[in-house]
């Protein structure tokens, strides 16, 4: 291993301003205000908007969390916080219903701060990068950017396919000028498609999927997976076992995570 692609320096490089630009808001009497729509009962899901209400106090972006007991309520709250113009960005705590997921498509483009809405992701797949990029997949795009990974011309197997990690991270490769394989579960002959490829990207919540035969030397290897394994946070790659043959790799935790978080609050800050 040449490299580990630590998400810490990545993420300081883009939290450096947050400060600078919020109090240059204020002084246009502008504050970001973030507001997080669930179901109540998750507890899972509220550990981690607890930690984006952290991070966002810690800038001084105001927070409102809305956990409604039925699916009538969480509508009625949405109705309520998207007409309100003082709120600059909304987002959706999953797991939620599909009916109320569907939602997320009213919520005006520059208010969606994950970047996931049909409006905004079909801005990103024509090239319009003017916009809310969904955090974890441009996360990606920053690590490699910052440690100077040249992506004109690679071979970049994706490995899964969702709507936060998987497909916005095609049209930010294409920009790059990389070539683009999408693998996934109905895929045949994936592991001859990842010995070909230059990046590898894990995104499937798979422990340890990806193994030592299933990569050619100094591959550059990117693990967006979360699973926990006797108590461990482990990445979608066996690590351990990879980092010598790869050229790149990042750890997890505190690879593409860190920086996911630190986006999210730029996007907030954008979106006012």
């Amino acid at each position: 291993m040449e490299l580990l692609l630590e998400g810490k320096p990545v993420a300081e490089n883009i939290k450096k301003n947050f400060q600078e630009r919020i109090e240059k808001l204020k002084q246009e009497n502008k504050i970001p205000y973030l507001a997080v729509l669930g179901l109540a009962g998750d507890e899972a899901s509220l550990t981690y908007v607890k930690r984006i209400e952290k991070n966002c106090d810690k800038y001084g972006i105001k927070f409102l969390l809305k956990l409604a007991s039925s699916e009538e309520e969480f509508v009625k709250n949405f109705n309520e916080i998207k007409e309100n113009k003082e709120i600059t960005g909304i987002m959706f705590q999953e797991p939620l219903p599909k009916k109320l997921s569907n939602l997320i498509n009213e919520i005006p483009p520059e208010k969606d701060v994950e970047g996931v809405s049909i409006n905004n992701m079909g801005k990103l797949f024509l090239g319009d990068t003017n916009i809310n990029i969904p955090c974890t997949s441009k996360a990606v795009i920053e690590t490699l950017d910052y440690y100077n990974i040249d992506l004109t011309g690679k071979n970049v197997v994706i490995v899964g396919r969702s709507n936060i990690v998987g497909k916005p991270l095609i049209p930010q490769f294409l920009n790059k000028n990389a070539t683009v394989t999408v693998c996934h579960s109905k895929t045949k002959n994936i592991n001859e498609i990842l010995r070909n490829a230059d990046i590898v990207v894990m995104a499937i919540g798979k422990a340890k999927f990806l193994k030592n035969n299933m990569i050619k030397e100094n591959a550059i290897l990117i693990d967006v997976g979360i699973n926990f394994e006797d108590g461990k946070m482990v990445g979608d790659i066996d690590f351990e076992n990879l980092k010598e043959k790869a050229y790149a790799i990042t750890p997890v935790p505190g690879g593409i995570g860190v920086v996911t978080n630190s986006l999210l609050i730029d996007n907030i800050i954008k979106s006012v």
